[in-house]
């Protein structure tokens, strides 16, 4: 196939934002059908987008990479001539990649400012209808206007995974739980997923990393659960969410992963909201969050809560879980 133009499009991490890129990489790719468009990301993050179809080549690389690695990276994107670079991270390392670059590149502007402001103030400058998604749009230059659609995100499963997630998991019409995260003030707590385990009917499977230690806590105490903790590739776990009759779970990268596969998710809310690039997108996800003065506190959740109990998450119970689940 012949190309009528290169294009680079830059997010190196983390997993939710490299899935929330794909919405405006979809923009792209409907804006130049012809194009060739490569997607340069971090090696662990680039199963993620394996066969994605608005992406004709994958660039990964590691995030180990010393400085003159790095300045090598720049020199061979610079001899790319790529005719547009779309920069969806704007950071240090982006920065060095692009700068020996005589493309033109389109950069996202951070709303640092506004975070900063609600973060240390609560004055929330950012306007009501506020979403990462359309925040990446606004940086795509003049292939997107406001009052454009802004697409889903999406990320693509074989059947052949597909089958051999249901291989794996041996289980039929099953709730998938994804209650670790990165930090552990945007986890609901052991206790309560155990509660909605023993409330709900349907079979239940856990989904984490090996050190999410809350995964191997609530299987203790309901071993009716399959824990899927540490025991899956990030490919395998896509498979298993794609699966799934409905997803429960933190502001974590696999809930933003389940909706990318047309899953429905119940995404518990608590020091992050969607200005800090949380929450969910489908019309039958749901947020599950309370109003409080004091949230969001910080861009990804890792503040300790100034309080003896974090009330954000706390004064969310299980009726209200079980409230958000679909019908079937």
């Amino acid at each position: 196939m012949s190309f009528d133009q290169k294009i680079l499009v830059i997010r190196f991490s983390s997993i939710g934002d490299i899935i929330l890129a794909t919405s405006p990489l979809k923009t792209i790719r409907k804006t130049f059908p012809d194009a060739q468009i490569n997607f340069l990301t971090l090696d662990n993050f680039a199963p993620l987008l394996e066969f994605h179809p608005d992406i004709d080549r994958l660039i990964p690389f590691s995030k180990n990479m010393s400085g003159l690695d790095l300045w090598g990276i720049a020199d061979y994107i610079r001899k790319q001539k790529y005719s547009t670079i779309f920069d969806l991270h704007n950071s240090l390392r982006s920065n060095i990649i692009t700068f020996r670059t005589t493309s033109p590149v389109l950069q996202l502007k951070k709303p640092r400012w506004k975070r900063f402001m609600l973060f240390q103030f609560h004055q929330n400058e950012f306007a009501e209808y506020f979403s990462t998604l359309k925040m990446y749009h606004e940086h795509l230059g003049d292939i997107w206007k406001v009052g454009d659609t802004i697409p889903g995100t999406s990320l693509i499963v074989t059947d052949h995974e597909k089958a051999k997630a249901t291989e794996l998991v041996n289980i039929n019409d099953f709730i998938t739980i994804i209650p670790g995260a990165a930090w552990g003030q945007k986890q609901w707590s052991a206790k309560k997923y155990i509660e909605f385990i023993q409330t709900v009917e349907k079979p239940v499977v856990l989904l984490g990393a090996k050190k999410d230690k809350i995964c191997f806590k609530i299987a203790e105490k309901v071993p009716s659960v399959l824990n899927l903790a540490g025991k899956t590739s990030l490919r395998q776990a896509m498979a298993v969410l794609s699966n799934s009759f409905h997803v429960v779970g933190s502001d974590t990268g696999l809930t933003h992963a389940a909706e990318a596969l047309g899953i429905s998710v119940t995404m518990i809310l608590g020091p992050t909201s969607p200005e800090t690039g949380a929450g969910v997108h489908l019309d039958k996800s749901t947020n599950l969050e309370t109003e409080l003065w004091c949230r969001p506190c910080s861009q990804n959740g890792k503040l300790p809560c100034y309080q003896k109990t974090q009330v954000c998450m706390d004064s969310i119970s299980v009726p209200d879980v079980i409230e958000t689940m679909p019908m079937g």
